[in-house]
């Protein structure tokens, strides 16, 4: 079902084996004294070397002074990723659970972002702050840096566009492969830095100018290290892949081709995983379609573009360029639900009541045949217009839609009920050049139309986590962290509204809260605020439930195009369906290390994607310096205040030493700048008027000053 590890690899229980007699013995032991413990025959010696190897390149062993080893949990040891603050501090995050451990500076050592640690915890604050120091640095996770090439002298450096990468990367004028000082670069780091010395570097590609474009995509790819081409063997496969859906394909699937199945998607999509259709009983009751493309039909377990598709993740959306999980000839092509052609599917049939209650669903292998690609605008204007020519055109399809959007406010309702956050965050549109200079980003707002597809998304996500069981691919969003939900409450309070802590495991609690706010200035910067303040939803083995969506369980079933785990969640429920699939079931261990895997590349893309959209921001208020805005005050702090900006979905900052008039305090209690003289105040939800200063392409900074008060 899922890409298994290879058979030389120890498996996840002789390490469990090995941990648990360290655990026994509660001291460090000696590689011989571990073998004596577990009677390991000498045949055997090499594969426990293997294991204890692996556990130390883990985090979960350590190796000591006269070949020791010991448990790194049981030395007041944490093993995880180093995160370091563009100020100079850093945060351990435990591989096994537990609150970070801040490092300050001068305890780095050699240690760089994004490095696979030890630290020692040394100090536990009373509020159970853990700080410690990094005492090894298990995997160079950074190796190459994209930045600036500059001159200082005689010696040539890049300067890493990464504000975490605290460093500059020296390069030897004979590894300059003709770069130009001024140009963005890509360099390889040949020697890490030392306590004497400095990083070394050799140049092995030339970016181009830093205001080009393509150098900001290019820049992007590389620092995250995405995969830009597909290897020769896969496309081999992809170009294998039949155009059209075979005939013997057909055998034993439902035929949904006759029923009227549209797509609904955004209108730059080229790729179409689902379709839906909906019938509308006499008696008030529905019948929902949603039919999701069968990727599993085409990629098989073990072949190179079933490896390929594990390995990326998911695919990634920039605006002017896609970095597909799958060729063309997949993602685009056979498996896309593209109007007016056969293709085979996954279909969940949904039954509701005339309350949009649940009564059944069946799953099924199906043939369909999308009748309309429609897009989100389209469908918000037949459903807030009727608009005539829609209705003379094709006056089914306006009737479907009208009782589509009827179920869909009658299932947010049953969400709403359970206490689910229906949180409205809108979008970015980027529209381009010619040349791909962005020449305006808009807000695109969530409308009826979204939410149609999102309810629809979300039933069928539910209703295959339902026919799962244990062990599979689950979506899990884990309640949030205590001293966050704090903060968040706090903030709440200095803007004068009170949320109970109950909020904290009841997500009933919060849903009713933004019922309260939902019409006042501040309820968008209220959402991304709590956003930040809950957990990052994952993937998991084993269910948790999904706190965001109140859900008792959940998945991934409805984008397999796109996203792995929904392959992944096809071949478990079809093998269960079907009953093809092993007696024993699937290997939880192995599940448990494709879901980290996979969190980590969705985690990767998403931070990909933002930094791609914040610099195209960038780059286009480049093009607006000097004129005014309106916009929103959505930060303050002691320096200024952040501005979200009406005419440009974008944001910036009005410094503390821009605001000339008065002298300005700082109120932490209640998120304001308040002047001492004029008694002028500056808070979260203010209404303000902002010219375009300046703006810093390569440190991606957007100064604002405010517009004087006679102008507002």
């Amino acid at each position: 079902m899922t890409p298994r590890k290879k058979s030389h690899q120890p498996r996840r229980s002789e390490q469990q084996q090995v941990l648990q007699v360290f655990k026994r013995a509660k001291h460090p032991l000696l590689l011989k004294e571990l073998k004596a413990l577990m009677a390991v025959p000498a045949a055997e010696s090499r594969n426990l070397q293997k294991i204890v190897h692996n556990l130390v390149k883990a985090g979960e062993l350590i190796k000591l002074p006269r070949g020791r080893y010991g448990l790194t949990a049981g030395m007041n040891l944490v093993a995880g990723q180093l995160s370091v603050h563009p100020e100079g501090y850093g945060f351990v995050a435990s591989e096994t659970g537990g609150p970070d451990v801040f490092i300050n500076p001068a305890n780095l050592k050699e240690a760089l972002h994004g490095d696979r640690v030890v630290a020692r915890v040394e100090h536990v604050g009373h509020r159970g702050r853990r700080e410690g120091r990094i005492i090894r640095i298990l995997e160079r996770r950074i190796k190459k840096v994209v930045g600036l090439l500059s001159q200082a002298k005689d010696t040539y450096f890049v300067s890493p566009e990464d504000e975490h990468l605290l460093f500059d990367l020296i390069i030897p004028a004979e590894c300059l492969d003709q770069a130009q000082v001024g140009q963005v670069v890509v360099a390889e780091i040949t020697r890490f830095p030392t306590e004497r010395l400095n990083p070394l570097g050799k140049i092995i590609e030339v970016l181009g100018a830093p205001e080009d474009p393509l150098v900001q995509v290019k820049s992007v790819i590389h620092k995250y290290d995405l995969p830009r081409r597909f290897p020769t063997r896969v496309l081999r496969e992809a170009r294998q892949v039949p155009r059209e859906v075979p005939a013997a394909a057909r055998a034993g699937r439902l035929d949904l081709r006759e029923l009227l199945t549209v797509t609904i998607d955004g209108d730059k999509a080229r790729d179409f995983d689902d379709g839906v259709a909906l019938v509308k009983k006499a008696d008030g009751s529905f019948i929902l379609y949603v039919s999701i493309a069968d990727v599993s039909y085409y990629v098989n377990p073990g072949s190179a573009l079933d490896a390929e598709a594990y390995q990326r993740g998911n695919s990634i959306y920039f605006p002017h360029l896609v970095l597909p999980m799958l060729p063309e000839e997949l993602s685009n092509g056979i498996c896309s639900l593209n109007p007016g052609v056969e293709r085979l599917a996954v279909t969940v049939t949904l039954n509701y009541n005339a309350q949009g209650r649940l009564l059944s669903s069946r799953f099924n292998r199906s043939v369909v045949q999308s009748q309309a690609r429609l897009t989100y605008n389209q469908v918000q204007e037949i459903l807030e217009s009727h608009d005539l020519a829609w209705v003379q055109y094709n006056p089914e399809l306006v009737e479907m839609l009208t009782s589509m959007a009827e179920l869909c406010q009658l299932l947010r309702d049953r969400r709403k009920e359970r206490g689910s956050l229906l949180l409205s965050i809108p979008e970015a549109e980027v529209r381009l050049d010619d040349q791909g200079v962005p020449t305006d980003i808009r807000r695109i707002d969530h409308l009826q139309a979204h939410q149609l597809i999102e309810e629809f998304m979300i039933a069928a996500n539910e209703a295959a986590a339902r026919c799962l069981g244990e062990p599979a691919i689950f979506r899990v969003h884990d309640v949030p962290d205590p001293d966050k939900m704090q903060a968040f409450r706090r903030a709440m309070s200095r803007l004068g509204y009170r949320l109970p802590p109950e909020a904290d495991y009841n997500p009933l609690i919060l849903r009713e809260f933004f019922d309260q706010i939902q019409d006042t200035p501040v309820a968008y910067l209220v959402q991304i605020m709590l956003l930040r303040s809950l957990k990052q939803a994952r993937y998991a083995a084993s269910n948790v439930g999904h706190y965001g969506l109140a859900a008792p369980i959940y998945t991934h079933f409805t984008s397999p195009i796109r996203r792995y785990p929904d392959l992944m969640v096809h071949r478990l429920l079809l093998d269960r369906l079907q009953k093809t699939g092993p007696s024993e079931g699937p290997d939880e261990e192995e599940l448990a290390d494709q879901a980290r895997f996979l969190s980590a590349r969705e985690r990767l893309a998403i931070e990909a994607e933002r930094e791609m959209l914040a610099r195209m921001q960038v780059r286009c208020l480049a093009e607006h310096v000097g004129e005014i805005f309106h916009g929103t005050i959505s930060g303050v702090s002691a320096f200024g205040f952040f501005v979200s900006l009406d005419e440009i979905f974008a944001e910036g900052l009005v410094r503390l030493v821009d605001l000339p008039d008065d002298y300005y305090k700082f109120q932490e209690s209640r998120l304001r700048l308040i002047g001492r003289r004029r008694g002028r105040s500056f808070q979260v939800g203010d209404r303000v008027q902002v010219r375009v200063a300046h703006v810093d392409l390569r440190r991606r900074h957007i100064n604002l000053v405010l517009c004087p008060q006679k102008d507002a």
